[in-house]
């Protein structure tokens, strides 16, 4: 199955430097993703499978939620490889893949522009880029549609999110972003990040972004994290 947009740079790209699998070495597919069929026929499948689902009352903002794995091996490992471990290949893969779900269910086409979850300017210069970003620009390119990563911006610097309840984490994200009302009046976004874990980033992004004006709000993530998933422990470092 090739991407959604089959440009002649990917063609290029895909016979100067042949795809390949990042988990298990064989041949990738065409033209350009580093993902063999067999492996990604076997990631773990997000709960609800392929299908889009409605935000639950704590993702208040969202009209649509989707997720295309569940955060389990081997996606977890990618995910840590791009987040932790800086290999930013990782983000053309797993935002490729991202792409190609959305595109088979066509949530794309009643959206105008993505927005990744952004990071404070202090977290960002700490670790030198942002995944959500990195995932969600090959997401953009696969779609064919706009990526505005300044349409909202992280003001404050909260501290991290594990451990804490869910009622906490709500306070701990009041206020923690802020958005470009001029451009986003009227406009239909999807926000794109990594992993999911209770949406309390997520849900308020989208509470910000539908005060400033925006029409709808999706939320697109690679993984989304389950009651025993390994997301919550000590490597977890939410945004």
């Amino acid at each position: 199955m090739a991407f959604p947009v089959d440009s002649r740079w990917d063609r290029l790209l895909g016979y100067l430097l042949p795809p390949q699998c990042v988990l298990c070495g064989r041949a990738g597919q065409h033209p350009c993703h580093d993902l063999c069929a067999a492996c990604e026929a076997e990631l773990p499948v997000a709960p609800g499978g392929s299908c889009p689902e409605p935000p639950a009352h704590d993702l208040v903002g969202c009209d649509r939620l989707f997720a295309v794995c569940t955060y389990a091996p081997p996606i977890d490992t990618l995910i840590h490889a791009l987040k932790y471990g800086g290999q930013l290949a990782i983000g053309r893969v797993l935002g490729g893949l991202l792409a190609r779900r959305v595109a088979e269910l066509g949530l794309h086409l009643d959206v105008d522009c993505l927005v990744p979850v952004p990071l404070h300017p202090r977290r960002h210069a700490e670790r030198g880029f942002n995944q959500s970003a990195e995932i969600a620009r090959f997401t953009a390119r696969g779609l064919d549609l706009p990526l505005e990563p300044r349409l909202a911006v992280r003001c404050r610097d909260t501290r991290s999110q594990v451990g804490l309840s869910l009622a906490d984490r709500r306070g701990n994200l009041r206020g923690a972003f802020a958005a470009d009302s001029a451009q986003l009046r009227g406009r239909r976004i999807a926000i794109v990040d990594d992993v999911m874990t209770t949406g309390s980033t997520v849900a308020e992004l989208a509470r910000t972004l539908r005060r400033s004006g925006a029409t709808s709000v999706d939320a697109w993530c690679v993984a989304r994290a389950t009651i025993d998933s390994t997301v919550c422990g000590p490597q977890a470092q939410q945004e």
